[in-house]
C-alpha cells in the first residue's frame, strides 16, 4: 500500500515535469493511472478500518457477554 500511495503522488509530479514532452494520450493515461492508484489506496484503508471496526466490536460484546451473569438470555 505504501509503495503504491508513493507512486500515486509522484506520478502526477512526473506528468507535469515531462508534460510537455509526452504526447497527450500519454498525459492523460499517467493522470488516469494515478487516480486508479488513489482510489484502490483508498479502498484498501477503507477496507482495513472496517475489520478493525469489526474486530472491536467483536471484543466489546464479548466483554458484555462475560459480564453478564446469564449471557445470552437477553439478546
Amino acid at each position: 500500500m505504501t509503495a503504491a500511495l508513493s507512486l500515486a503522488v509522484s506520478l502526477p509530479a512526473v506528468t507535469v515535469m515531462f508534460g510537455d514532452r509526452l504526447g497527450t494520450s500519454v498525459v492523460v493515461a499517467s493522470i488516469v493511472v494515478g487516480l486508479a492508484l488513489i482510489a484502490c489506496t483508498v479502498g484498501l484503508a477503507a477496507r482495513s478500518a472496517a475489520r478493525d471496526s469489526a474486530e472491536q466490536a467483536r471484543r466489546d460484546e464479548a466483554v458484555l457477554d462475560a459480564l453478564e451473569p446469564l449471557a445470552g438470555l437477553r439478546r
